[in-house]
């Protein structure tokens, strides 16, 4: 299994692709660095490239294709589209953290991915948390537009972001 640790972006210096660097592991163990400078181009990394070969070959054989944002056409995973895969997974997790730190956030069937109602935590200074989340309950069941709602800071994080990102 290939993963990604001590993951630093650089929002300011990301043009085309994300400005970023990484240690890569496999099966928990440091294989190396990976970087990117953001301006389009492909990863660094700073490993012997038969390693990259080998990781190629198991992404390939072993992660599911995906449909190409260009023409549909179905794709195997290479080393560099899963090293994407793992940042954007990476960023959108840090990305409802903040959002469930700050907020009340509730999907409902009507919302796209990435789409919630929000609550901000701010409005509210003074309410605890918990008396919040019951008031808010109770307003989302009774509210007959919202169909299937679902408190998002109610669930268990892993659960809460496929919720959100369906």
């Amino acid at each position: 299994m290939i993963s990604l640790k001590g993951i630093k972006v650089y929002e300011g210096m990301s043009e085309e692709t994300h400005c970023f660097e990484a240690n890569l592991y496999v099966d928990n163990k440091k294989l190396g660095r990976v970087s990117n400078s953001g301006r389009g181009g492909s990863n660094n990394y700073d490993f012997h490239w038969k390693e990259e070969e080998k990781l190629n070959d198991w992404c390939k054989n072993n992660l599911p294709k995906y449909k190409s944002p260009f023409d549909d056409e179905e794709c195997h995973h290479n080393l560099e589209t899963h090293i994407g895969d793992l940042l954007t997974d990476h960023l959108e997790q840090k990305d409802l953290k903040k959002l469930i730190s700050s907020s009340v956030i509730v999907v409902d069937d009507n919302c796209s991915s990435g789409e919630a109602y929000r609550w901000n935590f701010s409005k509210y200074k003074g309410t605890p948390k918990t008396t919040l989340l019951n008031n808010i309950k109770r307003l989302i069941d009774k509210d007959e537009k919202m169909i299937n709602p679902i408190i998002l800071n109610s669930l268990p994080f892993d659960v809460a972001f496929k919720t959100f990102y369906k």
